[in-house]
């Protein structure tokens, strides 16, 4: 073979591998065939605590003997539904079962899915994952009175574990609710063993008293945001008269935001040196919620026959601002309308749900060049075009999708974008 030859040839093989990677990621979002542990598709949830992600491609068949994606459970026909991917997204088609396909509570023959929908075929309840979906395989367990995911170990509570181990100091901010002041106090107990540990709670009424004379070396600040300013300055003092000593804060707010509001002082928020670790909200972590559900059930001696699969799936699905105890309200109050032995039913508490906030999906890593500008494509290809209506669908600023087509080799300005 000359060296012309050898050129034809490479030329061709490079075509066929660039054709064939636009083939691969035909939405820009849903990849074709990834089973790298990267790809897409349900979570299975249940009260047994156990996630257990079940991996899709496009035109797979999931059902009780399908041969795509097996899926049992009450309810699940033998072939339930079939999934498509499509350049605007993914959708979810009903095969005849006998149950039906729900997407978010709502009954359909064909619909389309975005990350994070709550999925139930018969009684078998999911979450659309559309990426990363070896992420959320694992058991949800509990930690005191903390009940969480594996994504949620690896999130936040690794992260603040790890920082309160190298002795630094760390902010948690979160919503209410959510295990912010919980986490606090597992943290803590890992420097027991180093020195004494003091707790003072903003929430307390009155002045917050802190001890005279106690040198710990360790803080305990929860709701530092609301903490008056003298404590918070006398906290700064003590730590800096002693050399190691830890603080753990939560706020119920960003770190920065509370010192703009004039909530935190700037050299109370200075201990942290940008050490701050954000909590997920409920309706971000809707796959810990079943377990969330039988954790207050046991508590409340409240029977798990009792609750149907509408009524989880309604909880499931619902933004939650209040957080744990807002749903422990919730189920109460189903649990005292329906009688001792009766079925919890959704319109006991229908005033207690709320929509939760689309989560817009964003895209994907840096690490993954070759979806991201698929995605990004697309988007501008439904736009036709405009920069700030793809801006929109993608949950962006329009100077975020500038800055993200330069880092992809995207010239936006040049290129003509269009629907196929």
């Amino acid at each position: 073979m000359n060296e012309q030859q050898a050129l034809r040839v490479n030329t061709v093989e490079s075509t066929s591998q660039a054709t064939q990677a636009q083939k691969e990621y035909r939405s820009g979002v849903f990849a074709k065939g990834r089973r790298d542990g990267s790809g897409w598709g349900l979570v299975l949830i249940g009260f047994d605590g156990e996630l257990r992600p079940v991996n899709l491609t496009d035109g797979a068949v999931m059902g009780a003997s399908a041969r795509d994606a097996k899926i049992e459970g009450p309810g699940v026909a033998a072939e339930h539904a079939r999934v498509s991917v499509r350049a605007d997204g993914c959708y979810i088609e009903d095969l005849g079962s006998a149950d039906g396909t729900f997407v978010d509570g709502v009954k359909a023959r064909r619909i389309g899915l975005s990350h994070g929908d709550v999925v139930r075929l018969g009684s078998q309840l999911a979450i659309f994952a559309e990426r990363d979906l070896s992420g959320y395989a694992g058991s949800v367990v509990r930690t005191g009175s903390l009940v969480h995911g594996p994504r949620q170990r690896k999130e936040w509570i690794e992260p603040i574990l790890d920082l309160v181990k190298s002795g630094s100091c760390v902010c948690i901010e979160g919503n209410p609710g959510t295990g912010k002041r919980t986490m606090a106090r597992i943290a803590a107990a890992v420097r027991e063993a180093v020195g004494d540990v003091v707790t003072v709670d903003g929430r307390a009424e009155g002045k917050p008293q802190i001890p005279a004379g106690v040198r710990p070396m360790t803080w305990v600040v929860l709701d530092a945001d609301r903490l008056p300013r003298p404590q918070q300055l006398e906290i700064a003092h003590a730590v800096g008269r002693t050399s190691g000593v830890t603080v753990i804060a939560t706020v119920s707010q960003p770190l920065d935001r509370a010192v703009g509001d004039g909530k935190l002082a700037p050299w109370f928020a200075s201990l942290f040196s940008g050490k701050r670790v954000s909590i997920t909200p409920l309706e971000h972590r809707r796959e810990d919620i079943p377990a969330i559900v039988r954790d207050i059930a046991e508590r409340k001696g409240i029977a798990l026959e009792r609750i149907t699969p509408e009524f989880l799936e309604a909880v499931v699905r619902s933004g939650w601002p209040g957080g744990v105890p807002h749903i422990e309200t919730a189920i109460t109050t189903a649990a005292e309308a329906a009688g001792p032995d009766g079925q919890l039913v959704v319109s006991a508490i229908s005033s207690s749900l709320m929509r939760a906030n689309r989560i817009k999906p964003s895209l994907p890593p840096a690490t993954d060049p070759s979806l991201a500008r698929a995605r990004l494509e697309d988007a501008l290809a439904r736009a036709n075009g405009s920069v700030a209506s793809a801006a929109r669908s993608l949950g962006m600023s329009r100077q975020a999708i500038y800055r993200e087509a330069e880092r992809l080799g995207l010239d936006i300005a040049r290129r003509k974008f269009s629907r196929s």
